[in-house]
């Protein structure tokens, strides 16, 4: 079976990292590059045998691509993947899938319409801790969940900023800690816990000179009935914290060490020894609490495949991306209500209007509201 041809649009950061997974896959073959650093370009496409180009659109049209992968500023992800998937190619684009989910609407529409994939990298959902959580979701080792809190905290100073500029506005980034740092997050939670319905929402900037949010705390109310509280910021030691109650029991996973963790230092199921609804109603004590057996999770076996293997799997029609865009653009919604919510301060059910919230994004662009 011939190779999938495969370009990879933008070079730095994750854009390097596409290009050495490509390039090693036995299934894929790296056709051309896209890089408006005319030298890295040309560096990087002759180490792989590949065509440079500083005009993505030039590489559209001259070379016979299966698919593109989009690692550049957010900012760029809707006009890229348009382009491409105009040009009848697959595409993997960086997260998040967009900055405003009326853009978003267009990217899953246009790729529906024109029967093509469209993979998001949410990388997240191949994570051994992740995957063990979504498992024992699903098989109701805790019954149904009615509340969740998640924390991801992880400092990132003026210097990370100062780097990558462009992650500093609204109009390029489309937000901070949110579009930047937790998307992947906000990901998993609706992957785990199901659609989200209704938000209300505070959002900052405690501590940094970007114009964007470094600090969220949120509340969620799912479909499914169930609650979730978040906070999240870019003002903080490294935590990685989730607790997830359910009708049966609950679940701890927690890391100090890394906000972005791949395996938990610490992550554990605790069972009831009677429902929770049994032990409200039947529990002489005023004071009673849940009798709990706890027990350690192991989550270090499990593998699941890369988002490059899904994406080339799907392309031959052989399954679905780890995150498709449909799955992606709930993950967007969602981020788009908290800042909506947090700027409007008032409570914002989903779906959202597009055109509310694109009049509240233009506004962030232009300074009328101040985070500080």
């Amino acid at each position: 079976m011939s190779p999938i041809r495969l370009g990879v649009i933008g070079l730095r950061g994750m854009g390097g990292g596409h290009v050495r997974a490509v390039s090693k896959h036995p299934d894929a073959r790296l056709l051309a590059v896209a890089e408006i650093d005319a030298s890295l370009a040309e560096t990087v496409a002759g180490r792989h045998d590949a065509r440079a180009y500083t005009d993505y659109r030039r590489m559209l049209e001259e070379q016979p691509l299966d698919g593109v992968i989009i690692a550049t500023p957010h900012v760029l992800h809707a006009p890229m993947t348009l382009n491409a998937l105009d040009a009848g190619m697959h595409v993997l684009i960086e997260k998040p899938i967009a900055m405003r989910v009326s853009e978003g609407d267009r990217m899953v529409h246009r790729a529906e319409e024109r029967g093509l994939i469209l993979a998001v990298g949410h990388n997240y959902r191949t994570f051994p801790g992740n995957l063990m959580l979504k498992r024992l979701i699903d098989e109701g080792q805790v019954g149904p969940l009615y509340r969740v809190h998640w924390q991801w905290l992880e400092n990132r100073p003026d210097s990370y900023y100062q780097r990558d500029r462009w992650r500093c506005t609204w109009r390029q980034a489309g937000g901070g800690v949110l579009m930047n740092q937790t998307s992947h997050d906000l990901d998993l939670l609706c992957w785990l816990v199901g659609k989200p319905v209704e938000v209300s929402a505070m959002i900052g900037n405690y501590a940094h000179t970007h114009e964007v949010e470094d600090t969220v705390v949120a509340t969620i109310r799912f479909q499914t009935g169930a609650y979730a509280t978040l906070q999240l910021s870019t003002c903080g030691s490294s935590l990685n914290s989730r607790h997830l109650w359910g009708e049966q029991g609950e679940i701890v996973f927690r890391d100090t060490r890394n906000a972005n963790v791949h395996i938990p230092e610490h992550f554990q199921i605790g069972r009831y020894r009677t429902s929770f609804h049994e032990t409200i109603r039947t529990d002489p004590n005023i004071a009673g609490q849940p009798d709990i057996s706890w027990e350690d999770i192991d989550c270090s076996g499990l593998e699941h495949p890369s988002l490059l293997d899904s994406f080339i799997n799907a392309v031959r029609g052989k399954g679905r991306p780890v995150t498709d865009g449909v799955s992606a653009l709930q993950t967007l919604e969602l981020i788009n209500a908290i800042i909506l919510s947090g700027v409007r301060k008032r409570v914002v059910t989903l779906p959202i209007d597009r055109d509310d919230y694109d009049a509240v994004f233009e506004d962030l662009c232009r300074g009328n509201y101040a985070l500080k």
